[in-house]
């Protein structure tokens, strides 16, 4: 699980990298960097319940927040539009959410096993 969550840190830094020099840069740079913070930090989740709670909460936020923004791009969207040039940041958010699903995934199992989630 470790490697699934350091393989979803480096894609989330490197979207978040991406994003330099475009509009609205500042928003989405802080998203994606919140977002490898959460992989990081499921990489070794720390043994508090209440932060291990509080991480989940965030991360499912940071999940839900990169899949809001595919879908509110998605009726705007054409036939095969992940073959056309405008692809770009549709195709970064949607990767960035399947990203967040271990990472959350990771936080739920630590809660499990310390007893939080019944």
């Amino acid at each position: 699980m470790r490697i699934v969550n350091g393989i979803a840190a480096i894609v989330l830094f490197g979207l978040m990298l991406l994003h330099l020099g475009r509009p609205q840069a500042p928003l989405w740079i802080a998203a994606f960097a919140l977002g490898g913070m959460h992989a990081l930090m499921a990489c070794r989740a720390p043994s508090r319940p209440w932060l291990l709670r509080l991480l989940a909460v965030s991360a499912t936020a940071t999940l839900f927040l990169y899949f809001g923004g595919f879908l509110s791009r998605a009726p705007h969207l054409g036939d095969h539009w992940y073959l056309t040039d405008a692809r770009g940041h549709t195709l970064m958010l949607l990767v960035a959410a399947f990203c967040m699903m271990p990472v959350v995934a990771a936080f739920t199992c630590r809660m499990k096993e310390a007893g939080e989630i019944l």
